[in-house]
């Protein structure tokens, strides 16, 4: 044995001395150690149980086996492990006997690289311990890991344990979008807060059979939609995926686009809107880990494809007012309309909006199929009706019920997956769902009576400082009461209206969201939000977008936030926090 020293060996104590006591706590590089004489061994491992950080010196040793006293975890002395996979293993320290002094290593005998953390992230997620996921990711964002390698592994957990797309892989994605607008940690609260809802879903999902592609490699885009058409009609699974399939491999991503926006807008506004946007959200993802990442992701859209219901089987879209036999019609007409040059410098005017906004659904089909055929470009159309469905949250109508507030959010993140299916394939198949989005902007009127003023009309918000730090803290504040609506669209109005860092305004709106039990549509309508704001830049529509994302998540906060508060504990573990003490600081 070298020589100890005192940068990296610690004399302990004689081993009767550590016998007659049992443990011994020493100070390492990094965290208190552990010692332990058990029979004729000696064993060392960290002092912090690695499950709420509880000094294991206060346990009990029994057999080669130590039992924190705070939650009853359980580990093997001689290799760490735990018994308990809730509890995570406990770092591992060498421990040896010379001349009678018992000595021990002042650093953990493994230091855990960036793939060891991917690997017990997933083994978080399959074992669903809420836990050990937040403190792999603490450790994967402390290493500097790419978001690629963290999104590729959890993605690729994901698809061989679900059969469809799910509510965890739609937070999953929006995070991911929002990512170069976040801080460090609430990039880590936003990783948590998906991961987590993935790893509830895996574990209580069937895996999907994978089908495999045609194998011949001849099909054109033509026979292939025509097949997938009729697949998603007569609900023909397999039929459907292994059609997909067969196109990624020959077709160029437009008209991969093409294809796929084409089952999911064959039926109108299929689910409430949902497949369009899991449709978008998979193209988005694909887009962010590359083409390899397609087949298993666009598989689990075929599920929900095939079941979906349309709104041409809902009494509303066909009384009092018939909406289905017009856009059926206008869809027959829309080669047509598409078949003339663009004009790049269209833009709609105000009453163009109203047109969306009003209260005869012939009539804003009626402006816009006028407008494409005048030769405006199907993106900016469709972004001009995703700012009306965002003005549908900016004047939300207070007196109506809460749950209420999921029609709109649906309306706009389907028109904002609208925007970007079309301006990856302007085609007529994909350009016929901006008509549907129009067709659920006039559904959700009547949540607009009466219309809730927006800040700028209000005049209230120029009271508030000009101080943009001050500004996001005030509205963290705000979103800590209920019913809190207004005054949040004020502080977001008058942050925008002010020209202040936009970035920063997102990270805290993002925060904001993912310290929520909320389900995913709120962390949806950001996501939307911010992609529309793009679109639209400065100016203020961009303001009145985010003046109705930050209406619609006041009126669901707050929660029991119990998520955050196992992230918290993660974040006080790896800062070697007594947990144990007493209640988290503020």
């Amino acid at each position: 044995m070298a020589q100890p020293t005192e940068e990296t060996v610690a004399r302990v104590a004689t081993r009767v001395e550590l016998e007659a006591k049992g443990v011994m706590v020493v100070r390492g590089k990094h965290r208190r150690i552990a010692v332990f004489a058990d029979g004729d061994a000696v064993y060392a491992v960290e002092n912090n149980c690695p499950h709420m950080g509880f000094p294991l010196d206060r346990g009990t040793v029994r057999d080669g086996m130590l039992t924190c006293h705070w939650h009853q975890a359980r580990f093997d002395l001689r290799s760490g492990c735990t018994f308990d996979l809730w509890a995570d293993d406990v770092a591992r320290y060498e421990c040896w006997e010379e001349n009678g002094d018992v000595f021990v290593s002042l650093e953990p005998d493994y230091v855990p690289d960036e793939a060891h953390h991917r690997a017990r992230l997933l083994r978080g997620i399959e074992q669903n311990v809420g836990l050990v996921q937040a403190k792999s990711i603490l450790a994967l964002l402390a290493r500097d890991a790419s978001l690629s390698s963290v999104l590729q592994a959890v993605v690729d957990f994901a698809t061989s344990n679900l059969a469809q797309v799910s509510e965890g892989l739609i937070r999953l994605v929006c995070i991911a979008r929002l990512f170069p607008n976040l801080s460090r940690d609430t990039a880590y609260q936003g990783l948590y807060y998906a991961i987590r809802q993935i790893a509830e879903e895996t574990s209580m999902s069937t895996p999907r059979r994978p089908r495999d592609p045609l194998t011949e490699n001849g099909h054109d885009l033509a026979t292939l939609k025509t097949w997938l058409r009729q697949w998603v009609q007569t609900r023909h699974r397999d039929g459907a995926e292994r059609t997909a399939l067969t196109a990624l491999g020959l077709l160029p991503p437009n008209e991969i686009a093409d294809l796929v926006f084409m089952g999911a807008t064959e039926r109108l506004y299929a689910n409430g809107g949902h497949e369009l946007e899991n449709c978008n959200k998979v193209f988005e993802l694909v887009e962010l880990l590359g083409a390899d990442a397609a087949p298993d992701l666009v598989a689990l859209l075929i599920p929900g494809l095939t079941r979906a219901r349309g709104q041409e089987e809902s009494t509303n879209w066909h009384h009092p007012i018939e909406l289905v036999e017009p856009l059926r019609a206008l869809e027959e007409r829309l080669p047509g309309v598409l078949a003339g040059d663009t004009d790049p410098d269209w833009r709609a005017d105000e009453t163009f909006t109203d047109a969306i906004l009003g209260d005869d659904p012939l009539v804003s089909l009626q402006v816009l199929e006028a407008a494409l055929e005048a030769g405006a470009p199907a993106h900016l159309v469709a972004r001009q009706v995703s700012y009306a469905a965002a003005l549908r949250l900016a004047r939300f109508a207070t007196s109506n019920e809460v749950t209420d507030w999921f029609n709109p959010q649906h309306t706009f993140v389907y028109t904002n997956g609208m925007y970007q299916a079309v301006t990856r394939s302007p085609t007529p198949d994909v350009v016929r769902g901006i008509f549907h989005g129009a067709m659920s902007v006039y559904m959700d009127r009547y949540l607009n009576v009466p219309a809730a003023r927006l800040p700028s009309e209000r005049n209230t918000r120029d009271e508030l400082t000009a101080d943009g730090a001050e500004l996001q803290a005030a509205l963290l504040r705000e979103l800590d009461q209920r019913a809190n609506i207004e005054r949040v669209a004020d502080i977001v109005s008058r942050y925008v209206a002010l020209g202040l860092d936009l970035p920063s305004l997102i990270d805290t709106l993002t925060f904001a969201t993912v310290r929520e039990d909320l389900d995913f549509h709120s962390l949806q309508v950001l996501e939307a939000g911010v992609n529309q704001c793009a679109a639209w830049g400065e100016g203020p529509e961009s303001e009145n977008i985010l003046v109705g994302v930050a209406r619609n998540l006041a009126a669901h906060c707050p929660t029991r936030r119990a998520g955050q508060q196992t992230a918290d504990i993660a974040q006080r573990l790896q800062r070697g926090d007594k947990v144990f003490e007493g209640e988290a600081p503020a």
